[in-house]
C-alpha cells in the first residue's frame, strides 16, 4: 500500500517536473508578455525528440536533454524572427493570435509525423523503485526530478550571477529603462522567447522518462503549465516551483482518493479556481521580474 510519505514525495516529484513544463511559459509571460500558446505542443514535440534519439541511436533521455538545447533553441529563434517580431509590432492580440496559429500548424505537422498513437519510453531504470529510508519512488521519477532541479538551479544561478542574467531581469522589469541603459532589447527579447521554447522542449525530454505521450495530449501540458503559472505567478523561478510543488503534491493526492476519470476535472478545477482568484491577469505589471 502507498504510504502518505510516498503519496508526498511522489507530488514533490512531480512538482519538480511541472515546475519546468511551465518555466518556459512562465518565462515568455513574465519578460516578453507573450503568451505562447505552442507550448503545449512543444513540450509534446520534446518527448517526441527523445523517443526519436532513443530508438535511432540509443540516446538516452538524460543525454538527449543535453541535445535537445540546441536544437530547441533554434527553433524558438526562427519561430520568434519568423511570426512573433513580426506581429508584436502590431498590438498583444495580434501576438497571441499569431501564436495561436502557430500551434494549429505545429499540431498539425506532428500528427502528419508522428500520427496520433500514444508512445512511451523504456530504459534500463523503467518500473524500477528506489527505497529512501522506508519510501519507496520510482525511479524514473526520480531522474527526471532530479535532472529538472538541476536545470532548475542552472537557470536560476545564470540569471543571478551572469550578466546575461541581469540583463534579462532588466528587460523584465523595465523594456524602456534597459534600453536607455545600453541593453539591446530585440536582440535579448529573441534569445529570451528562444530559451522559453529550449526549456519547453527539454522538459518535454524529461516527461518522456516517465509518462506515455501522443500529440493529442499537448492541450493537457499547456493546460498544466497554465496552472503552475497562474498559482505561482510570473514573477520568478520560486513562484514557478511554488506552483509546480503545488501541482505535483495536488494530483498525487487526488490519485489516491479519487477514481482516475476524476482527477484530470479536479486538476482544471484548479486552473478555473486560480483565474478567478487572479482576476489580475496572467501577468500583472509587479510580477514582471525574474
Amino acid at each position: 500500500m502507498t504510504t502518505a510519505a510516498e503519496v508526498i514525495a511522489i507530488g514533490v516529484l512531480l512538482g519538480l517536473i511541472y515546475t519546468l513544463a511551465a518555466l518556459g511559459l512562465q518565462v515568455s509571460l513574465g519578460v516578453l508578455r507573450v503568451l505562447n500558446l505552442a507550448h503545449g505542443i512543444i513540450i509534446i514535440a520534446g518527448a517526441f525528440f527523445a523517443f526519436d534519439l532513443l530508438h535511432a541511436w540509443q540516446i538516452t533521455p538524460l543525454l538527449a536533454v543535453l541535445v535537445a538545447l540546441p536544437v530547441f533553441f533554434a527553433f524558438g529563434l526562427v519561430l520568434d524572427r519568423l511570426l512573433v517580431q513580426r506581429v508584436r509590432r502590431v498590438s498583444e492580440q495580434a501576438v497571441l493570435l499569431g501564436l495561436f496559429g502557430a500551434m494549429i500548424l505545429l499540431e498539425s505537422a506532428a500528427t502528419m509525423i508522428w500520427t496520433s498513437d500514444s508512445r512511451s519510453i523504456t530504459v534500463s531504470y523503467s518500473n524500477s523503485r528506489v527505497n529512501l529510508g522506508g519510501v519507496i519512488l520510482p525511479t524514473d521519477y526520480l531522474v527526471a526530478a532530479g535532472a529538472a532541479l538541476v536545470i532548475l538551479g542552472v537557470i536560476a544561478a545564470l540569471l543571478q550571477f551572469t550578466m546575461a542574467g541581469r540583463a534579462v531581469q532588466a528587460l523584465a522589469q523595465n523594456p524602456e529603462a534597459a534600453r536607455v541603459l545600453g541593453v539591446n532589447v530585440d536582440r535579448w527579447a529573441s534569445v529570451v522567447f528562444g530559451l522559453s521554447v529550449a526549456v519547453a522542449g527539454m522538459s518535454g525530454v524529461l516527461l518522456a522518462d516517465v509518462f506515455p505521450f501522443s500529440v493529442q495530449e499537448a492541450s493537457q501540458w499547456l493546460a498544466y503549465a497554465f496552472i503552475v503559472v497562474l498559482v505561482g505567478g510570473t514573477g520568478g523561478l520560486r513562484g514557478a516551483l511554488a506552483g509546480g510543488l503545488v501541482l505535483g503534491v495536488a494530483q498525487s493526492v487526488f490519485n489516491q482518493v479519487l477514481p482516475l476519470q476524476y482527477v484530470d476535472v479536479v486538476v482544471y478545477g484548479l486552473l478555473a479556481a486560480a483565474l478567478l482568484i487572479r482576476g489580475g491577469g496572467l501577468a500583472s505589471r509587479r510580477e514582471r521580474a525574474l
